[in-house]
């Protein structure tokens, strides 16, 4: 039993996925490692993460814009003072992002995933992002026993 405590204390309680396809203007990458992080190892199966990483990939893939709107927002931008990227951002990225959000949310609320005891999320700072799993804690009920009063 101490040697699982010990090894829980030296896994990372989180495990960053960088990006790896096209990079959008706010952040956002067309998609994200699948190479499976090695500190997942006794978390999520090599399968299960695939299979989370392929749906993010996935989602984000069927809603990313078209070519002309992609090129128009990163070719435009220093002639547009930025104007470009704000504005294909917000019409064309914001669905890729709101569908990954979405399918993610749908990851960490599946009844089957929720044993793992990690959670995804989508993390953007300085225009960049990236997935990161969370280990989450097991939360245990208390007990509480109560003697009778008068014995």
């Amino acid at each position: 039993m101490a040697s699982s405590s010990a090894s829980d204390a030296l896994r990372p309680s989180r495990i960053i996925v960088p990006g790896v396809g096209n990079w959008s203007p706010g952040g956002l990458y067309s998609s994200y490692s699948s190479e499976y992080p090695v500190e997942l190892e006794n978390l999520l199966s090599e399968q299960e993460f695939k299979h989370c990483m392929n749906r993010i990939n996935t989602a984000i893939i069927f809603r990313w814009p078209c070519m002309p709107c992609y090129g128009f927002s990163t070719v435009c931008c220093p002639f547009t003072c930025g104007l470009s990227t704000l504005l294909v951002r917000c019409l064309c990225f914001s669905e890729a992002e709101q569908a990954a959000m979405e399918t993610i949310q749908d990851i960490n609320g599946n009844v089957t995933f929720k044993g793992s005891n990690v959670e995804f999320h989508l993390v953007f700072r300085m225009c960049t992002s990236w997935i990161e799993i969370r280990r989450v804690e097991q939360k245990v009920a208390k007990v509480v026993e109560y003697e009778p009063i008068g014995r």
